[in-house]
């Protein structure tokens, strides 16, 4: 089965592409595959060696040959990366890999940022009818960004897709709660610990480097740096743990988000005893995992994603402190500590720091069971073998694109009972309703009911599609 396969690529810094670099040659296992990047990328060597590389601009004329069986699209949030890939996907339906349910900054990205507000508001009438268009509106009138995380934007990727891939069930379940009816199958992100092996630095030779004492009890954090990753909660608590405990050390690998002033968090309170790596190349980046004694991986909000760092931090065997929400919820107890989202939040990182610190057998168990978990569940072998069933499943199956049934798919403006429920329920997004208010919801249905208001199906449209 040849496969058409989108995505980013290295030397892309982006954590997709090194997800895609991993994936493809166990996929290759599986499928035959040719690759398509931005025109005028150069993809890294070792892959343009082993699969056919094009241009975006190669696709349309050798699809309409009959070349591919089917399509595969990566999409993440970035505009940088994956713009070109959305638009294939809307033009050329196939099997979209969704890393994450929140699209609002690609979307935003590919309308607002050039200068095309209508737009922007086009895509928040279609995604949450006019609700969204009178959200996007009012937006752009007072200068105030919408909640991205209200508004994730990703439902006409969905709605042209032939079917979806998520890592996770936080992320299918939020599909699914806006388009029940999507082909939605879950593959686990896979582990790939490849790079770390094979010769370079011990980590007794990366504490060296980074002045970090043999002895010393290290924290790690790494990863891309931004606000959602709560650097200010495990900074606070990391210098209290220093009262009790003055030789550790506070590591983080990793870029920092240019839009996010961290420099700012680093105070004469908050700055001793931390070592910044910066951004590190891959195999650098996965043996730095072997110095910690204990890492954090805080996350909020959460935009369902499934983080590779975590991935790899846990089937590295390290005990990880994570953020009890979205995806990280769903790793199990025994493989990593959970931290509350709550005003507990500080209290309890730094008890579980304080106990990692002074209880190896702990950090080894814990260690240790995340290293069988991710083992079982994670593996690239069983990635590969996962899209390869999901592909085929497609291909038989023949279906056409998803479409959404009403009242999920926006009416059209001159359907005037559909304003009236529409209106209603702007009304009541105004008071702070939201869709979790499953008591408001129930009354106002019951009311639509009682009164007669049945909106009409858009015309053309069948009865259950």
């Amino acid at each position: 089965m040849r496969v058409a396969y989108f995505s980013p690529l290295p030397p892309m810094r982006s954590g997709i592409a090194d997800y895609s670099a991993e994936l493809l040659p166990a996929l290759a296992a599986h499928l035959d595959l040719e690759l398509f990047v931005d025109d005028g990328f150069r993809v890294d060597p070792a892959l343009a060696a082993r699969f056919p590389v094009r241009g975006h601009r190669a696709f349309p004329a050798l699809r309409e040959e009959g070349r591919y069986d089917a399509v595969v699209y990566q999409i993440g949030n970035n505009v940088d990366y994956h713009a070109g890939i959305y638009e294939m996907l809307l033009r050329y339906p196939g099997i979209t890999v969704l890393h994450e349910y929140v699209l609002h900054h690609l979307v935003r990205g590919m309308t607002l940022v050039r200068g095309d507000m209508p737009g922007y508001v086009e895509e928040m009438r279609y995604a949450y009818g006019r609700t969204g268009q009178a959200m996007a509106r009012r937006s752009l009138d007072t200068g105030i960004p919408l909640d991205v995380w209200t508004y994730p934007l990703f439902e006409r990727v969905v709605d042209a897709s032939l079917g979806i891939i998520v890592h996770n069930d936080c992320t299918g379940r939020r599909v699914l709660a806006s388009r029940p009816l999507a082909p939605v199958a879950r593959v686990p992100h896979h582990l790939s610990l490849g790079e770390a092996e094979g010769s370079g630095p011990c980590p007794a030779e990366l504490r060296a480097r980074f002045g970090i004492a043999p002895d010393a009890f290290v924290v790690g954090s790494f990863g891309f740096i931004t606000p959602a990753k709560r650097l200010d909660v495990s900074l606070r608590a990391f210098a209290r743990l220093r009262r009790e405990v003055p030789d550790a050390v506070y590591l983080l690998v990793g870029e920092t988000s240019p839009y996010y002033d961290f420099a700012s968090l680093l105070t004469p309170e908050l700055s001793p005893g931390v070592v910044q790596a910066g951004r590190v190349e891959i195999g650098d980046f996965l043996r730095l995992m072997q110095v910690p004694d204990v890492t954090v991986n805080l996350r909020y909000p959460s935009a369902g994603e499934t983080s590779g760092t975590l991935i790899r931090l846990l089937g590295a065997g390290k005990p990880v402190i994570v953020s009890d929400t979205g995806a990280f919820s769903e790793i199990p107890d025994d493989c990593c500590a959970k931290v509350d989202l709550d005003e507990t939040e500080e209290e309890l990182l730094l008890a579980y720091l304080r106990r990692f610190a002074l209880d190896e057998g702990l950090r080894r168990r814990t260690g240790d069971n995340a290293r069988r978990y991710i083992a079982a569940h994670h593996t690239l072998e069983g990635s590969a073998r996962g899209y390869a069933d999901v592909i085929r499943q497609v291909v038989e199956s023949g279906r056409p694109p998803f479409r959404p049934a009403p009242p999920l798919l926006p009416y059209p403006p001159e359907d005037l009972l559909t304003e009236m429920v529409s209106d209603v329920t702007a009304e009541a997004v105004d008071l702070g309703a939201d869709e979790g208010d499953e008591e408001m919801m129930r009354e106002l249905a019951g009311t639509f009911t009682e009164l007669g208001i049945v909106p009409r199906r858009p015309a053309g449209r069948e009865a259950g599609r």
